[in-house]
C-alpha cells in the first residue's frame, strides 16, 4: 500500500460521505454530531488518512475539550474511529495521526468506543497496548436486527407475545405517525413537544434524567434537516401514546431515544410502534435496525422479543497522548465527575446534553 497522508477534513459533505459509507460507522460520527456537541463546550476536529484527501479510508472525528482548573484538553471520538481499520497499516497510519492531533491540540487523552468486537481485527488491536480500558459512554453492547429477511419472516421472529401485543394494537385501533426532515416547521414543533411530554413521563417512570427540551429541538433541527433523524409516533383515540426518536447513519437506523405513557402501555402502542419502525426502515432499504443498547430486566426482554441478535462491543479504550498529564487526570477527572453529579442531585437540574 502506497504511503499514507493524514489530513483534516473541513467540508461537511466530504466528511459525511465518508462516515456513511466507512466500515464501523454509526451516526455520532455525522458531522452534525459535532456540531450539537459544540454547544456544550466540545470542539469538533475531523481527521483522516488516505491516498489522497478525496478518498479517506479512516478517521475519527474527536470532539475535544478543555478541563478546568488546568491547562490540558481531552478527546473522545464518539462511535469512533472508522474506517478500514481492520487493515494493519490503515489502523497505524490513524493511530499516528491521532497523535499529532494530540501534540498539536494538547490532548492527553483520547478515548474512542467503536462499534468493533473483539473478535474484529480492530477490535482485537484495541484490546492491546498502547490502548487501555476506560469507563462507558455509549453502549458496550446492543442488539441488531437484520432487514435483509421479507417481512414475513422479520414478524415470525418476533416472540410469541410480542406478535400477540402487535396484532391487539392493530385491533384497537392504534395508529402509526412518521416525521423527518421534509415535515413542515409547525408540524415539527408540535410532535418534538409530544415527544418530549413522553419521554420525560417515561424518563420519572424509569428513573433516568431526560435533558432539556432545547437539547432534543437542536438535535431534530441538525439532523432532520441533513436527513439522517426520523421521529414515530403511536396514537389512540387521537392522542400520541408511545414514541421512537432514530438516527440514520448510510444503511443503518439506531433507535435512541423512545417512551410511552401510561395508555401507551396498556395498550401495547410501543410494540406496534417498533414493529412498524422496523418494517419502514426494511422498506426503505435500509440494511440494519439498532436497538441501541441492552438494558436489564423487563426492558431486555422487550427488545430481545423483536428478534436479532446480541452484538458486544470492546467497549471505551483510552489512548494515552501526553503520559504525565494523562496519570493526573485519572485521578482528577473521578473526583470531579462526582462533585458534578452532586451538585445535580442538589439542585435538581436535568442534563443539558454533553458527552461528559
Amino acid at each position: 500500500m502506497p504511503d499514507l497522508a493524514a489530513f483534516r477534513v473541513t467540508d461537511r459533505a466530504a466528511w459525511n460521505a465518508f462516515v456513511e459509507h466507512a466500515p464501523y460507522r454509526s451516526f455520532p460520527q455525522l458531522w452534525e454530531w459535532g456540531e450539537l456537541r459544540s454547544t456544550s463546550g466540545w470542539r469538533p476536529i475531523r481527521v483522516a488518512v488516505g491516498e489522497s484527501p478525496d478518498r479517506p479510508l479512516a478517521g475519527a472525528q474527536v470532539l475535544v475539550r478543555h478541563v478546568p482548573l488546568v491547562g490540558w484538553r481531552l478527546g473522545y471520538a464518539p462511535r469512533g474511529p472508522i474506517g478500514q481499520l481492520d487493515d494493519p497499516a490503515v489502523r497505524k497510519s490513524l493511530i499516528s495521526a491521532l497523535r499529532d492531533l494530540g501534540a498539536s491540540a494538547g490532548i492527553a487523552t483520547l478515548k474512542v468506543d467503536p462499534e468493533a468486537t473483539g473478535e474484529s481485527p480492530f477490535g482485537a488491536a484495541l484490546l492491546r497496548s498502547p490502548w487501555r480500558a476506560s469507563s462507558k459512554v455509549q453502549p458496550p453492547r446492543t442488539r441488531l436486527i437484520d432487514l435483509a429477511p421479507d417481512e414475513e419472516t422479520l414478524l415470525a421472529n418476533l416472540g410469541k407475545k410480542h406478535r400477540q401485543y402487535v396484532h391487539k394494537a392493530e385491533r384497537d385501533g392504534v395508529t402509526i405517525q412518521h416525521f423527518d426532515g421534509s415535515t413542515d416547521e409547525a408540524t415539527a414543533s408540535q410532535a418534538l413537544a409530544d415527544f418530549y411530554a413522553i419521554y420525560t413521563h417515561t424518563a420519572e417512570r424509569a428513573g433516568f434524567v431526560a435533558r432539556v427540551p432545547a437539547y432534543y429541538e437542536q438535535v431534530w433541527k441538525l439532523f432532520a434537516a441533513a436527513g439522517h433523524a426520523r421521529l414515530s409516533f403511536a396514537a389512540l383515540d387521537g392522542a400520541r401514546v408511545a414514541t421512537l426518536f432514530h438516527f440514520t447513519c448510510g444503511d443503518r437506523a439506531a433507535e435512541a431515544y423512545g417512551g410511552m405513557t401510561d395508555a401507551g402501555a396498556e395498550s401495547r402502542a410501543n410494540y406496534l410502534l417498533k414493529w412498524e419502525a422496523i418494517r419502514a426502515f426494511r422498506a426503505d432499504r435500509f440494511s440494519s435496525y439498532d436497538l441501541w443498547g441492552i438494558a436489564t430486566g423487563g426492558i431486555a426482554q422487550f427488545k430481545e422479543g423483536f428478534g436479532g441478535r446480541q452484538v458486544d462491543y470492546v467497549g471505551a479504550r483510552d489512548l494515552p497522548l501526553m503520559p504525565m498529564q494523562d496519570a493526573a487526570l485519572r485521578i482528577l477527572l473521578p473526583a470531579y465527575g462526582i462533585a458534578q453529579r452532586a451538585r445535580l442531585r442538589l439542585t435538581g437540574r436535568k442534563l443539558a446534553g454533553s458527552d461528559d
